[in-house]
């Protein structure tokens, strides 16, 4: 798996509207990356990259100031995963949003040993596991 430019950081810090602002920007970084290299595809693709910024946006919409900043990376289809992380709370949340259309995007989440994944069926879907996230 290629992964780009991934940056794992604690994702509880700042106001709602910054995380929001360096997670788009994070996204669209990842549209400057070369197209490939020897391990498949880095770029994402235009599926992938619409299927993350409207998810992206419709949470923030939802959570507002509660809006946590995520890394962003890529695999070698070109599919796009988001990853937070809150240190303090030992949790974690995973968006997938894969190449094309016939995968669904997902969601994992996890705190501690436990962990699990749903498919996303919308915007609200992600809210509701970033708020739980945010929980201390």
């Amino acid at each position: 798996m290629t992964v780009a430019k991934e940056q794992i950081t604690d994702s509880s810090s700042n106001s709602g509207f910054l995380n929001f602002r360096i997670t788009v920007e994070r996204l669209i970084e990842l549209l400057d990356l070369e197209e490939e290299d020897e391990y498949g595809i880095l770029r994402p693709t235009e599926y992938a990259f619409r299927t993350a910024m409207k998810l992206i946006v419709e949470a923030y919409d939802i959570l507002g100031d509660n809006f946590p900043k995520a890394s962003t990376g890529t695999d070698d289809l070109g599919s796009i995963r988001l990853a937070w992380q809150n240190v303090k709370a030992d949790r974690r949340v995973r968006l997938f949003c894969p190449h094309n259309a016939d995968e669904k995007a997902y969601i994992y989440h996890q705190k501690s040993e436990e962990y699990d994944s749903e498919d996303i069926t919308s915007a609200a879907t992600l809210a509701h596991w970033l708020e739980w996230f945010n929980k201390v």
